[in-house]
C-alpha cells in the first residue's frame, strides 16, 4: 500500500512537472514571438522614426472625426438607470397608457433667517402667503415663444378632464386667486402684515379644497406641529396644525410640449433667481427646482471645471520635465517630456473620437478619464526611457567590451530593437491587461459606467499605439539630437561642448547584423543566430551596503524578454569577494538615473530585512481588515447634493427638503392593474386585498396613504350611502383596508369607514358613470376600452385598467432606503402576482399587478451595485489573469498579480469608510479604474522578478526587480497623483469625491505594487528562470540549440559579506550563508570575450 501511495505521488509530481514545463515552454514561446514584434517595430521606428511619427498622427486625426458627433449627455435616467430593468418597462407602460404631465417645478417657502426669531421658524404668517400669491402671480405670467407663437401658462399647464389647470398647492384653497385670499383673511393689498392670523389657520387646516378634491397636508407643509385643540367638536380631529416651517407651491406642466417646456423651464428659472436675489421679498426666504435642473446642474459640473483640467496637464508636463531634466543642456530630455504629455493627448483624442463615433455621449465621468490616461501614458514614458538609460550604460561602462562588440550595440536601430523587445514588450502586456481590466467595466447595466469603460478602453489602446509609434518615434528624434550635440530647447544649435558619450556612433544596424542582432536582442527565434550578451558578472552587495548603479554589461540577454540582467561593477571571473569602487562611467550614469540609486542603495535593500517585512505585511493586513469592517458599515446613495456644484440654487432645496419633507413624508407612489375588469365583485375583492397587504409593507405609510383619494373605496361608499337599495355583496377582502391601519395623531384627521360588501357586477358600471359625473377628478385613473356608438363616436364599455395612490415612508438619513425600498416592493409584487393574480396573469400578456412611482428607476440602479461590483472585480481580476498568464511564464507570479489587482480595489472600501463616502455609481468607477491602475503599477515589477536571476534567491531577486522597475513606476504615479490635485478645488462635489477616490487608488496601487508585492515576491515568489541546459553541456544557454556558435557565460557570485547578521540579505545565497555560483555556457566560437 505504501509503495502504491508512493509511486502515486511521484507519478502526480511528475504529472505536474511535465504540466509546468509545457506550460512554461509555451508560454516562453508566445513571449518570444511578442518580444520579436515590438522589437521589429522598434527597428522600424529607428528606421523611419519621422515616417512614423506623421503616420501616428494622420491617425489620431482620423479617429477625431468622432468629435463630429459630439454631445453631452446629462440625463439623469440615461446615465445612472438600467435601461432594461422592470422598472423601466413599468415606466414605458404608464407614460404610454396613463396621461401624465411633461414635469414640474416646485418652489418652497420659508422664512428669512432675519425674520426666523420674531416668529419662531413658523411659516404660517400673513407675509409668507402674501409674497407667496406675488411669486405665483409672477410664475404664472411667464410666456415663452417658439416656432412664432407665444405660449402662455394656459397653453402649458396640466389639465383636469374640464380643460382647467390643476393645482394642488396650499394657494388654492382659496382657488388661487389673491382676491379671496385677502377677503378670507380681512387682510391688505398693499400692507403683507395686515389681516387675520387666526382665519389663515383654520384655512390650512381644512380637509378638502374649494373644488371637494382631498388636501393631502403632509405634501404641502413641511417640519409641521400638531397642537391639541381646547375643545373639539364631535366627529372633528383633536389636533389642529399650528405651525410649518415649509410651504410647497407645485407647478406641473402637460406632457408633448418639447422644446416649449425646456424655455418654459429656464424662464422659470430666471424668474425665481430674481424673487429668490437678496431684496427680493422681505420675509419669505424660496427654494425652487425645475424638471431640468438636475440635468442642468450635472452639465454645469462639467463646464464649470473644465479649467482644472488644463492645469492638470500643465503638472502632468511639469513633472514630466522635471523627471527627464538634465543639468546638460544637450543631454538633457525636457523636449522628450513635452513630447511625452503630447503623445498622451494625442491618444485622448482619438480614444474619445472613436468612442463618440461608436455612439458615446460625453458625461461628467469622461472629464475624471483624461487624469488617469495621462498617467498610464506618463508611466510608460517613464518606463521606456528609464529601460533605454540602462542599455545605453551597458557598453559605456564595459571597459572590457571590444569594439566589435559594442558597435552594434551602440547603433540607435539595435538600441531600440533592444528596448522595444524588453520594455516595449512589458508595456503592451501591462497595457493590454489594463484595457481588458477597462472593458469588462461594460458589463455593466448603468450607461454612464458602459460609456466610461468604452472611453477607457479605447484611451488605453490608443495609448499602446501612440507610444509604440509617435512616442518612440520622437525619442528616437531626440537620441539623434544628441548625437548630433545640438541644444534641446533649440534643435538647431550646435553645442560648442564635447558630444555625449553615451551617444550612438551611427543610426541604423549593418546589414549583415541587422537580422541576428535585432534577434538576439528580441531574444527569440529558433536558430540564436546572432550575438547575445558576452559575459554578466553580478555581485550582490550585503544589506545595508551601498549599491553602484545597476548597469548592463553588453546588451539585453534572452531571458524572456525582460532587459539583460544589472551588473553591480565589472569583474573578471576570478573576481575578489568585496565589490570594487564604481567607475567614472557609472558615476555618470548614477547622477543621471538618481531615483534608480535610492532604489538600488537603499529603498529595495531595505525590503529584504526581516522586521521591514514583518511591519509590511502587518499594515496590509489592519487596512484589510478595517476595509472588511467598514463594508457593511457603508452609506448607499446618491444624494441629489452631490450632483450638483456647490453654488448652485438646488444645494438650498435640498437643505430645507432634508430638515422637513424628507423626514416626515416619502414618494408617492401608485398601484397598477391591468388587463383586470373590476366589475366582478370577486375582482374587487382581490384588489381590496392587494391594497391591504401592501399597505402591511414597511415602506408603505398607511396613515398618510389614506389621505390620498381611492376611486374604489369612494365608489363603494358612495353606492353604500346614494344607493341604499343596491346589495353589496360581501365577501371576503371586501372591507376597507384603511381600517385597523391608520394610527397616530394624523390617523385623528381621518376616519375609514366600514364596507359592508363589493358592488355587483350587472349594476358596476351604471352606477360608476354616475360616480364619476359627480368625481371627475377620478377620471384619470381609470383606462377604459371603447365601442363605436351612435354617430361613430367612441364610447366607453369596460375598465380594463385602473390604479389606487399610496405614500411611502420617509427616507430621513438612511442612504439604502432605496435600494432596501425596491427590494421589499419587487418582493411584493412578485408575491402577490403568484398568490391573488395567478389565474389571471396565466390570461394576461404580463403581471396583471405592479407598483410604480419615478425613483423606482434609480432605486434598480441603486439596489444592482453591489452584486454589479463583485461581479467586476472578480471578472476584471480573472481577465487580468488571462492575459498574464498568456505572456508571464510563471503561474504563481499570475495568481500574485491577480491578488494584487483585487487588494487594491478592497483597500478602496477602507477608505470610503474612514472618509465617509458612500457607495454608489461614483465608487464603481473609481473599482475600475483602480482595476487599471494596479495592473499598471504592479505587472513591471513581476515581469522582471520572473526574468532575473541575480544571486538565485528571492531577496536578491526581488532587489534587481526594484532596481530596474521601481524608480520608474514610481515616478510615474507620483506625476498621476501631483496630476489630479487639481481635483480636489473642483466646485463640485462629486468631482472633490472623486479625487479622494482617484487618488487613494493611485496610493494602493502604488503600495501594493512597491512595497506589498515586493515583500511577497521576497517570501513565496515564483523560484528563478529554468537553465535550458547544465554548465558544460554545449547546449545553447538561451535555448537557442546550434546556431552562430556564440558564446554565453553567466556568473552570479554573492559578496564576502553578504550574508548579513539579519539572516536576510540581497545578495544572501540562501541558508548556506551566500555561497551561490551559477554557470551556464554554449559552445564557443574562437576569439569570442568572455
Amino acid at each position: 500500500m505504501a509503495e502504491d501511495g508512493s509511486a502515486s505521488g511521484n507519478s502526480c509530481t511528475a504529472c505536474a512537472s511535465r504540466c509546468t514545463t509545457g506550460y512554461d515552454r509555451a508560454i516562453s514561446g508566445v513571449q518570444r514571438r511578442l518580444n520579436w514584434s515590438t522589437g521589429a517595430i522598434g527597428a522600424l521606428v529607428a528606421r523611419r522614426p519621422v515616417l512614423l511619427v506623421v503616420l501616428s498622427i494622420l491617425a489620431a486625426a482620423a479617429a477625431a472625426a468622432g468629435w463630429a458627433r459630439f454631445s453631452i449627455e446629462n440625463a439623469t435616467d440615461k446615465l445612472w438607470v438600467p435601461q432594461h430593468s422592470q422598472a423601466m418597462k413599468d415606466r414605458n407602460w404608464v407614460t404610454g397608457n396613463y396621461a401624465s404631465g411633461g414635469g414640474g417645478s416646485q418652489v418652497l417657502g420659508s422664512l428669512l433667517p432675519n425674520r426666523q426669531a420674531a416668529y419662531s421658524k413658523n411659516a404660517l404668517q400673513l407675509p409668507v402667503f402674501w409674497e407667496l400669491f406675488q411669486v405665483d402671480a409672477a410664475v404664472r405670467a411667464i410666456n415663452v415663444s417658439s416656432g412664432g407663437r407665444t405660449y402662455t401658462w394656459q397653453d402649458v399647464c396640466e389639465t383636469d378632464f374640464d380643460g382647467n389647470c390643476k393645482y394642488s398647492g396650499p394657494l388654492n384653497l382659496w382657488s388661487m386667486n389673491f382676491t379671496n385670499y385677502l377677503a378670507d383673511v380681512n387682510g391688505s393689498a398693499t400692507d403683507p402684515t395686515v389681516g387675520n392670523r387666526g382665519a389663515l389657520i383654520q384655512d390650512v387646516n381644512k380637509a378638502r379644497f374649494p373644488d371637494g378634491s382631498s388636501i393631502s397636508t403632509l405634501s404641502l407643509f413641511g417640519g409641521i406641529v400638531l397642537s391639541p385643540l381646547p375643545s373639539p367638536q364631535p366627529g372633528q380631529p383633536p389636533f389642529f396644525m399650528s405651525s410649518a416651517q415649509l410651504i410647497a407651491l407645485d407647478y406641473n406642466l402637460r406632457g408633448g410640449l418639447g422644446d416649449v417646456e425646456t424655455k418654459w423651464y429656464d424662464a422659470f428659472l430666471d424668474e425665481l433667481k430674481a424673487w429668490a436675489a437678496p431684496g427680493g421679498t422681505n420675509y419669505t426666504a424660496l427654494a425652487y427646482i425645475a424638471g431640468n435642473s438636475v440635468s442642468n446642474e450635472i452639465g454645469r459640473s462639467v463646464t464649470n471645471d473644465l479649467y482644472l483640467i488644463v492645469i492638470s496637464v500643465a503638472i502632468f508636463i511639469l513633472v514630466a520635465v522635471m523627471g527627464l531634466s538634465r543639468w546638460d543642456p544637450v543631454g538633457t530630455r525636457s523636449s522628450l517630456a513635452l513630447l511625452g504629455v503630447v503623445s498622451a493627448v494625442l491618444a485622448m483624442v482619438a480614444g474619445y473620437g472613436l468612442s463618440l463615433l461608436f455612439g458615446c455621449p460625453f458625461n461628467t465621468l469622461s472629464q475624471t478619464l483624461p487624469y488617469v490616461l495621462l498617467g498610464l501614458s506618463i508611466d510608460c514614458m517613464f518606463i521606456l526611457v528609464k529601460a533605454y538609460d540602462g542599455i545605453v550604460a551597458a557598453p559605456a561602462s564595459s571597459s572590457s567590451s571590444s569594439s566589435s562588440s559594442s558597435s552594434s550595440s551602440s547603433s540607435l536601430e539595435s538600441r531600440f530593437r533592444a528596448l522595444m523587445s524588453s520594455a516595449g514588450s512589458s508595456v503592451v502586456v501591462t497595457l493590454l491587461a489594463s484595457a481588458v481590466a477597462f472593458a469588462l467595466g461594460a458589463i455593466s447595466e448603468l450607461p454612464a459606467v458602459q460609456w466610461f469603460s468604452v472611453y477607457a478602453t479605447m484611451g488605453v489602446i490608443c495609448i499602446l499605439i501612440a507610444t509604440l509609434t509617435f512616442f518612440t518615434g520622437v525619442f528616437v528624434l531626440n537620441e539623434r539630437r544628441i548625437a548630433r550635440n545640438r541644444l534641446d530647447c533649440c534643435c538647431c544649435v550646435t553645442s560648442g561642448a564635447p558630444p555625449q558619450p553615451s551617444a550612438a556612433t551611427n543610426y541604423l544596424e549593418p546589414r549583415g547584423d541587422a537580422s541576428g542582432g535585432g534577434a538576439a536582442a528580441a531574444g527569440g527565434g529558433g536558430g540564436g543566430d546572432g550575438p547575445v550578451l558576452k559575459a554578466v558578472v553580478v555581485e550582490m552587495p550585503a544589506v545595508g551596503q551601498s549599491w553602484g548603479p545597476p548597469v548592463q554589461q553588453d546588451g539585453p540577454r534572452r531571458s524572456g524578454g525582460a532587459l539583460a540582467e544589472s551588473v553591480e561593477k565589472p569583474q573578471p571571473a576570478a573576481a575578489p569577494s568585496s565589490p570594487s569602487p564604481p567607475s567614472a562611467s557609472a558615476s555618470a550614469a548614477e547622477e543621471h538615473n538618481l531615483m534608480k540609486a535610492l532604489f538600488a542603495r537603499y529603498y529595495a535593500p531595505l525590503l529584504t530585512r526581516w522586521w521591514v517585512k514583518a511591519a509590511v505585511l502587518a499594515v496590509f493586513i489592519g487596512w484589510a481588515v478595517l476595509a472588511g469592517v467598514g463594508i457593511p458599515r457603508l452609506k448607499a446613495g446618491q444624494p441629489l447634493s452631490e450632483l450638483a456644484p456647490d453654488d448652485s440654487y438646488l444645494q438650498d432645496y435640498v437643505t430645507v427638503t432634508g430638515d422637513t419633507f424628507q423626514q416626515q413624508i416619502g414618494s408617492p407612489t401608485r398601484l397598477y392593474f391591468r388587463w383586470l375588469d373590476p366589475s366582478a365583485p370577486q375582482q374587487q375583492a382581490a384588489m381590496l386585498s392587494t391594497l391591504g397587504q401592501t399597505l402591511d409593507n414597511r415602506f408603505v405609510n398607511s396613515t398618510i396613504s389614506a389621505f390620498q383619494g381611492n376611486w374604489l373605496i369612494d365608489f363603494i361608499e358612495w353606492v353604500q350611502s346614494a344607493h341604499p337599495n343596491v346589495t353589496l355583496v360581501p365577501l371576503p377582502g371586501c372591507t376597507n383596508p384603511y381600517l385597523g391601519r391608520v394610527t397616530g395623531d394624523l390617523g385623528a384627521f381621518v376616519r375609514p369607514q366600514n364596507l359592508s360588501g363589493c358592488v355587483p357586477q350587472p349594476v358596476f358600471y351604471p352606477l360608476l358613470q354616475q360616480f364619476l359625473s359627480t368625481h371627475r377628478g377620478y377620471l384619470d385613473d381609470l383606462l377604459w376600452s371603447h365601442s363605436v356608438g351612435p354617430g361613430g363616436a367612441p364610447q366607453p364599455t369596460a375598465v380594463w385598467s385602473s390604479r389606487m395612490p399610496l405614500v411611502h415612508t420617509a427616507p430621513g438619513d438612511d442612504g439604502a432606503y432605496g435600494r432596501d425600498l425596491i427590494r421589499s416592493i419587487d418582493r411584493l409584487t412578485g408575491d402577490i402576482n403568484d398568490d391573488i393574480f395567478a389565474a389571471d396573469n396565466a390570461r394576461a400578456p404580463g403581471d396583471v399587478f405592479f407598483m410604480y412611482n419615478g425613483n423606482y428607476i434609480y432605486d434598480e440602479g441603486d439596489a444592482i451595485l453591489g452584486a454589479m461590483t463583485m461581479e467586476y472585480v472578480l471578472l476584471a481580476v480573472a481577465g487580468v489573469g488571462v492575459v498574464l498568464t498568456l505572456t508571464l511564464p510563471s503561474l504563481r507570479a499570475v495568481a500574485l498579480m491577480m491578488l494584487a489587482v483585487g487588494l487594491v480595489d478592497y483597500f478602496l472600501f477602507g477608505q470610503m469608510f474612514i472618509l465617509n463616502i458612500r457607495f454608489n455609481q461614483v465608487s464603481i468607477i473609481n473599482m475600475i479604474m483602480a482595476t487599471g491602475l494596479s495592473v499598471d503599477y504592479a505587472v513591471y515589477f513581476a515581469q522582471r522578478f520572473v526574468a532575473v536571476t541575480a544571486d538565485g534567491t528571492r531577496n536578491g531577486r526581488m532587489v534587481m526587480a526594484m532596481t530596474d522597475t521601481g524608480s520608474a513606476v514610481f515616478m510615474g504615479g507620483l506625476t498621476a497623483l501631483l496630476g489630479t490635485i487639481p481635483l480636489a478645488f473642483s466646485t463640485s462635489t462629486i468631482l472633490r469625491i472623486f479625487f479622494s477616490l482617484i487618488f487613494g487608488t493611485i496610493c494602493f496601487a502604488l503600495l501594493v505594487g512597491l512595497m506589498l508585492m515586493p515583500v511577497i515576491f521576497s517570501l513565496v515568489g515564483p523560484p528563478p528562470p529554468r537553465q535550458q541546459a547544465p554548465p558544460g553541456s554545449g547546449a545553447g544557454a538561451s535555448g537557442s540549440g546550434s546556431g552562430a556558435g556564440t558564446t554565453t557565460t553567466t556568473v552570479v557570485r554573492p559578496s564576502s559579506s553578504a550574508s548579513g547578521k539579519d539572516g536576510a540579505s540581497a545578495g544572501a545565497g540562501g541558508a548556506d550563508g551566500g555561497n551561490c555560483s551559477q554557470t551556464s555556457r554554449s559552445a564557443t566560437g574562437a576569439g569570442d570575450p568572455v
